[in-house]
């Protein structure tokens, strides 16, 4: 069985379903992972889970008001979470069969827990906060609780979790909870010695060697004589007639099972040469901690093999998050022990590593899975992604806007002209997708969904950069088989369109209104700069090492400058001025990526307000940054 839908209204940022607030949630058999800003409700999500069905640690869990949503001015009375259940096995089913419910012909497992927001207590200042648990499709069946409510308690390792403590020895310890759930654990309890020789005793399981040990410790001669002598040299003279007083040295109890294990700890060996015992580091205790859990939980007997993890990468460096992620996709699709696991993370590694379909994003309290069924990403979107959805593309999933954008050179400038009209990317929260080539849409299209929410998509505005790539006439010295003026008005329409038609909803396409973005920026107002860009980064790659000083750069400025008056002298328009500060570039003469470099410094320098820097910008960039830093709603 696993756990296929959490349904969550009016707890924490959950709101009502009249309000199309709440929360409806299908998970995968397997590996789900949760990826979002903060505060977005990944952790109420956990949270909710633990409070449904409780958790194998068996921690002290209680709603408080605070976990009543608040709307307006109003905090809601009551609040619901129900768990569905799907794929039960013949032994669940027999174990279940009170509570169970026939769902599209099939037998699922409903748990509808409800709390209720009682009026403040005058004597103690507390609400009272009744809570139930029942079963059915709308939580009017029987009752669920005690034992049976035990087989759907999950494994929860939280955020910030203290491994090293967790697997040592003391009461309670977390170590012994799983050695003593395991399967195989049951038959350590056994203790079958017969005979008053310890010597005669062949013990096999924990308990018959613990009580091995204790009748060897009785038998000490050590201890036997200081008995010995505490009865026949003390207690004999105070001995009244036949009322003897004898006293008795031994373990202080005899040990059970359960006070055995809660003796012992689990630590990672030390390294190859170390002899004694020694700390080791937080991250690699942390997965310590993580593969004994998977060790309760792979046992056959458990029911429900279910783990939630909240930011696994807590503590581990880059490389050993990806050995985590591998780790957590190998378990959750292992045949036989399969385990159900829900992650939630903030960490582009691990987001970038995870199969796609696996993926969960939530933003404003509403989660996207982002599987076949729900997005517009094709087949072939998927095993694409998977090649190349790099941790720097992986920022993605945690923006409130993204830039896509086909190269180095945009990946660069546009941060540094959107701080220049006062939008900088960093304080909206707006992260850019270099893609390196035409397939923006691919990424684009994790953003638009299927079904009911299709036409609005996931709230994250998307802007794509694209270069309309078409020759103007004034680029003599591009050979192509068509220029501008032989199209006609409505094929460069066409072209447009073309680049435009996966747009929709959060999704917006801008195209440069003539020939690539640095052709483009020359034309609309930038043309000094851009030059002086141009000049400095071909001089740069005819100079071993590349570096230029200051005087170098000074002469070429100066050269720049020249150059513009020169052309505006000879009374060149726009066009043809932008075409021949272009040309280094197409003919592959300077970098574009080193160009876009020394283009940032030089716009960064620049000491022009936010509406003069406007004035000299591209409108399709404009339109863009405006877009994804809030300017305009999705439609």
């Amino acid at each position: 069985m696993y756990l296929s839908e959490i349904f969550i209204e009016n707890f924490r940022i959950f709101g009502a379903l009249e309000n199309n607030k709440h929360l409806h949630l299908f998970l995968r058999p397997g590996l789900n992972v949760l990826v979002g800003e903060n505060d977005s409700g990944k952790s109420a999500i956990i949270d909710a889970i633990r409070y449904a069905l409780l958790t194998t640690s068996k921690e002290y869990l209680r709603f408080d008001e605070d976990d009543f949503n608040v709307f307006g001015l109003e905090r809601a009375s009551n609040l619901t979470i129900r768990c569905v259940f799907r794929k039960l096995s013949p032994q669940e089913q027999a174990r279940f069969l009170e509570w169970l419910s026939i769902d599209n012909e099939e037998l699922c497992l409903y748990l509808t827990l409800r709390a209720t927001l009682v009026e403040r207590e005058i004597a103690t200042g507390r609400v009272r906060i009744p809570v139930t648990c029942r079963s059915g499709k709308e939580g009017e069946g029987p009752t669920i609780d005690g034992e049976i409510r035990e087989f759907l308690n999950v494994t929860y390792l939280r955020p910030l979790r203290d491994a090293e403590a967790a697997l040592s020895a003391g009461r309670g310890s977390r170590l012994a909870q799983i050695l003593e759930a395991h399967p195989e654990c049951r038959e350590q309890a056994n203790c079958n010695l017969t005979g008053n020789d310890p010597e005669q005793w062949k013990p096999s399981t924990l308990v018959e060697i613990m009580r091995h040990a204790e009748r060897l410790v009785e038998n000490n001669p050590f201890i036997l004589s200081a008995e010995g002598n505490l009865n026949e040299q003390y207690l004999k003279d105070f001995s009244i007639g036949n009322d003897t007083l004898e006293g008795k040295i031994s373990i202080a109890r005899q040990m059970e099972l359960r006070h055995i294990l809660e003796k012992l700890e689990l630590w990672l060996k030390p390294k190859e040469g170390i002899e004694l015992r020694t700390p080791r580091g937080l991250g690699v205790n942390n997965v310590l901690f993580m593969a004994t859990e998977l060790l309760l939980l792979s046992g056959e007997e458990y029911t429900l093999p279910f783990l939630l993890i909240e930011e696994p990468e807590a503590h581990l460096h880059p490389q050993m998050q990806l050995r985590l992620m591998n780790f957590l996709e190998e378990k959750a699709e292992s045949e036989g022990n399969r385990v159900q696991i829900l992650v939630t993370t903030h960490s582009p590694n691990l987001a970038s590593k995870v199969n796609l379909e696996n993926v969960i994003i939530i933003c404003e309290g509403k989660t996207y899975p982002l599987s076949e069924k729900f997005t517009k990403l094709h087949k072939s979107d998927y095993a694409f992604l998977r090649r190349f959805l790099d941790v720097t593309k992986a920022n993605l999933f945690f923006a409130k806007g993204i830039v896509v954008v086909e190269g180095d050179a945009e990946n660069i400038l546009l941060p540094v002209l959107a701080k220049s009209i006062g939008k900088c990317f960093s304080e909206y929260g707006v992260s850019i997708v270099n893609v390196g080539s035409r397939g923006l849409f691919r990424y684009s299209r994790i953003f638009q969904r299927n079904g009911p929410e299709g036409e609005q998509g996931i709230p994250v505005k998307v802007a794509c950069i694209a270069d309309r790539d078409i020759v103007p006439d004034s680029a003599d010295y591009a050979d192509v088989a068509k220029k501008e003026s032989q199209y006609q008005p409505e094929d460069i329409e066409a072209v447009i369109q073309r680049v435009m038609v996966n747009d929709g909803g959060p999704v917006r396409t801008y195209v440069s209104p003539k020939w690539t973005l640095e052709h483009d920026l020359a034309y609309s107002g930038l043309r000094c700069e851009v030059h002086l860009a141009i000049q400095l980064a071909k001089k740069a790659k005819n100079k071993k090492g590349g570096f230029l000083s200051n005087g170098e750069k000074e002469k070429l400025k100066e050269v720049a400058c020249q150059n513009i008056i020169q052309w505006e002298g000879e009374e060149l328009d726009n066009a043809e001025i932008a075409g021949r500060i272009y040309e280094p570039l197409y003919k592959e003469k300077a970098s574009k990526a080193e160009t876009a470099q020394f283009l940032a410094e030089i716009v960064s320098n620049l000491q022009l307000t936010p509406e003069q820097m406007r004035s000299r910008l591209p409108d399709y960039l404009i339109e863009a940054i405006d877009y994804v830093t809030g300017g305009d709603e999705v439609d």
